[in-house]
């Protein structure tokens, strides 16, 4: 099962009644996302690869946004909406020392 599919079975699994779980949920997707992009890195590859890595960790988060939004499911849909302004990547780059690191990849 690829990042994406993962991310919409979590929130499709998850409850969503109250504001706490949604926090929660956004914790465990950015955790499922940093465990991904982790376990891809290792310490002998170029800066070129690591941003391609984190790249591509971005771009199936928002494959996964995608698809919640495409959901039958409003809940879904309503998180979708709310994760295509707080992605993965907006998450991740708020971090000043992050984002510093990153944009010197190349």
């Amino acid at each position: 099962m690829f990042l994406d599919d993962e991310l919409l079975k979590i929130c499709e699994q998850s409850e969503l009644s109250t504001p706490q779980n949604i926090q929660e949920l956004n914790q465990i997707l950015c955790k499922k996302c940093e465990d991904y992009y982790k376990s891809k890195i290792t310490q002998t590859m170029t800066n070129r690869e690591v941003k391609v890595i984190l790249d591509r960790t971005f771009n199936l988060f928002d494959s996964f946004v995608r698809m919640a939004l495409k959901s039958e499911k409003d809940s879904i849909k309503i998180l979708g909406e709310l994760f295509k302004k707080h992605t993965f990547k907006h998450q991740f780059l708020s971090n000043e020392k992050i984002n510093t690191i990153y944009n010197k990849l190349y």
